[in-house]
């Protein structure tokens, strides 16, 4: 098993995408079964204290809803090459959680904008405390 996260203040996205890349090196390397795991990477612009109860499932801002909401389009609809494109502002305006880095991780070991795996969805974007959630399966390369 991989975890991947990170919270990469000093790095930036051309080291983790180097890092996902030499991990999908070691995985083609083992004879075995792999699972990878990234946590992280919807727009995470947490709720206020003073609000906690009110953002328990809503978003803090309808701009990173609306982010979201064409994210997972995006990865619906295959669409890596524009999702990357657009990557390093949504890391910024929509305050990825540890700047996104474990997307970049896990997409440097997919591929990068050249990934054309099938995303299959174990939920539908949801909210939680101000912040965007999903989860779903991205299978490795074959």
């Amino acid at each position: 098993m991989v975890s991947i996260s990170a919270f990469c203040t000093v790095h930036d996205f051309a080291d983790s995408r180097k890092l996902g890349e030499a991990i999908i090196k070691a995985i083609e390397k083992y004879d075995g079964t792999v699972a990878v795991f990234a946590s992280g990477s919807l727009s995470h612009r947490f709720i206020d204290d003073q609000r906690a109860e009110e953002g328990m499932n809503s978003y803090t801002r309808e701009f990173d809803h609306q982010m979201d909401e064409r994210v997972v389009k995006l990865w619906r609809e295959g669409k890596f090459k524009e999702f990357c494109t657009m990557l390093p502002e949504y890391a910024d305006y929509c305050y990825g959680e540890g700047n996104m880095h474990d997307t970049v991780m896990l997409l440097g070991m997919l591929g990068w904008d050249k990934y054309d795996g099938k995303v299959e969805f174990i939920t539908d974007l949801f909210a939680s405390s101000g912040t965007g959630q999903v989860n779903a399966v991205f299978p490795l390369p074959a």
